[in-house]
């Protein structure tokens, strides 16, 4: 079931970073942070995660877009421990979060 919901959660955050940064209402980031943060509780990525929605609160233009290309890095890194295709679409998450992150800087 957490798999599931966790594939879920990937597809919906890789659409919404494929509509663009701009079209992402900040409270609605800060909605698909925090369910991040929930499911990656403990990790480094958790904790990139609440650095984000501090820098997004703040409106902190170039902290947003060292973290978003840390947490595409990361993602990355993360998706060749994962199999299958839930590692195909971390790939992709990362690729988006560093892209994000890029169009920022």
């Amino acid at each position: 079931m957490a798999d599931s919901l966790r594939t879920i959660d990937v597809d919906t955050t890789i659409a919404a970073l494929q509509q663009g940064l701009t079209a992402i209402p900040v409270e609605q980031a800060i909605a698909v942070i925090e369910s991040w943060q929930q499911q990656l509780q403990g990790t480094d990525l958790a904790e990139d995660l609440g650095d984000l929605k501090q820098a997004l609160t703040e409106g902190d233009t170039s902290t947003i877009a060292q973290i978003l290309s840390d947490l595409g890095e990361d993602t990355s890194e993360a998706a060749s421990e994962a199999t299958g295709d839930v590692a195909v679409k971390v790939e992709q998450l990362g690729e988006l979060l560093s892209q994000a992150g890029q169009s920022l800087m």
